[in-house]
């Protein structure tokens, strides 16, 4: 009986220092990536070989909108959904974390949202495909710790730091990780109530007393304001008022204090991963419809001091691209302008972009699989010497999407590939070609546009787009 006791002991020894020991040898066929020696671009850490993150947004097709893909985790689908990426050549994923899941309270981190992560990982890295991680997000739920102030509330604040602690220390080297990306598109409100006391202590920081803040902003003070009480402008534009300016720099200074903490968490327990944010393409001041308030108040020129890469979104906007030839370059110079703004002295990634394709989502005109990939290929080109990475949207189309994402996809729902999948594939084959060197891009005066009104910013952004055009030259025709 003892004798039976000891092979059994022996054999689970065995077989657990086998599992770690794979474990390991995966571990090792992959690297961590770094920002490459000349800051444009990205490299292995030890062998110093060139990364290009070249892939996709994934998440299930099948777990709802906004997707569940925590709430409904298939290990299976999750496996077979990546070895259709591995085949299409995608050598990095983008996936969403949400704080439903994994942080339900805000001292709580969910230990099984943890193993599932756990396993998606191990897939991930079984197909040498890279990961970008989001912090915790609203798709499986709010919690009620976000109220009243997502943003700036010490609460929420407290949370996001506890969550990158726990995070950054289970998977500090993990080489399938590339990289910790803050928030998908964040966007600041215009006003909190609570804000009026932080902003009046800005104030005073920025003009140390009374009367300097009365030189600065002259006729603008009126006699309800007092030191220490100095109203906050209303949601309108108006161009080189100085209350409205300083409000717009202090809701930045805000954004900045939510990227410091967060970075400033995860690097107390994890110096071996990048750091990013995905920003919203509002986050671009040039083009703001709407009131001052459609500006996210994230700037990638302030945060670069913490940021290890720059990530931008961007979606055509200005008009359906197969609507006219006005429409398509229109948009094509649009994104040339927006990536051009987060050029920092550091790489940048366009984390989503794509279009439709194979029928009609939303009030949006039909338009066929190849429209989708000729758009979207017009995209990668005119972007070629301007960013360092390209992430499509989404995986799969979508059945239940209330968006684009409904027709969006690399594949269709069943994952048969699609046109835009097979044209990512040939990208993805020859793709130490695609990228291009940086030019050296002009400076502009980007302040000037947090004041000023919808006239006035189409004047400046039509400026831009022909600074940048004189340098990277213009997009090519609709074919």
């Amino acid at each position: 009986m003892r004798n039976r006791r000891l092979i059994f002991a022996v054999i689970v020894v065995t077989t657990f220092g086998l599992c770690v020991a794979s474990i390991a040898a995966e571990r090792s066929k992959m690297e961590l990536i770094v920002v490459s020696a000349d800051g444009q671009g990205f490299a292995e850490r030890d062998s110093g070989g060139s990364y290009i993150p070249f892939g996709t947004n994934y998440y299930d097709p099948y777990t709802g909108w906004a997707p569940k893909l925590w709430r409904q985790f298939d290990a299976e689908k999750v496996q077979e959904h990546f070895l259709v990426m591995n085949n299409l050549g995608v050598n990095c994923a983008r996936v969403f974390l949400t704080a439903a899941s994994f942080q339900p309270e805000p001292d709580t981190i969910n230990e099984e949202a943890l193993s599932k992560l756990d396993t998606l990982i191990r897939i991930a890295r079984e197909r040498h495909i890279r990961l970008i991680l989001t912090g915790p997000d609203h798709w499986e739920g709010s919690p009620s710790y976000w109220r009243p102030d997502r943003y700036a509330g010490e609460e929420a604040l407290r949370a996001l730091e506890h969550f990158w602690k726990i995070v950054g220390r289970r998977y500090q080297g993990e080489p399938a990780i590339f990289a910790w990306d803050l928030l998908n598109e964040p966007h600041l409100p215009w006003f909190v109530k609570g804000w009026e006391v932080r902003w009046n202590k800005w104030l005073k920081k920025q003009y140390l007393d009374w009367d300097i803040l009365k030189d600065g902003w002259g006729k603008e003070i009126t006699e309800s304001d007092k030191w220490g009480d100095v109203k906050v402008p209303e949601n309108k534009s108006n161009a080189g008022n100085p209350r409205l300016r300083d409000w717009q720099l202090f809701r930045e200074y805000l954004t900045d204090e939510w990227v410091r903490r967060q970075v400033e968490a995860i690097r107390g327990t994890d110096s071996t991963h990048l750091i990013t944010v995905g920003y919203i393409q509002w986050s671009y001041p040039l083009v703001r419809p709407g009131g001052p308030s459609r500006y996210a108040a994230f700037n990638p020129h302030r945060q670069k001091q913490w940021l290890d890469f720059m990530t931008i979104h961007f979606y055509p906007t200005m008009g359906a691209p197969f609507g006219s030839e006005y429409n398509w370059s229109k948009n094509l110079s649009y994104l040339q302008t927006i990536l051009s703004y987060c050029h920092t002295g550091k790489p940048v990634v366009l984390g989503e972009f794509g279009w439709y394709g194979g029928g009609a989502p939303q009030k949006h005109p039909h338009l066929t699989e190849e429209q989708q990939a000729e758009w979207i290929c017009a995209e990668i080109e005119v972007s070629r010497p301007l960013t360092d990475g390209w992430l499509s949207w989404p995986f799969a189309d979508t059945p239940s999407s209330r968006d684009i994402s409904l027709f969006a996809g690399l594949v269709k729902p069943d994952l048969t590939v699609k046109a835009w999948g097979q044209s990512f594939k040939e990208f993805a084959t020859n793709l130490y070609e695609l990228k291009q060197p940086a030019p050296k891009l002009p400076e502009f005066d980007f302040p000037k546009a947090l004041t000023a009104g919808n006239e006035e910013l189409v004047k400046m952004h039509q400026e831009y787009v022909k600074a940048i055009q004189k340098v990277i030259g213009k997009p090519r025709p609709m074919k």
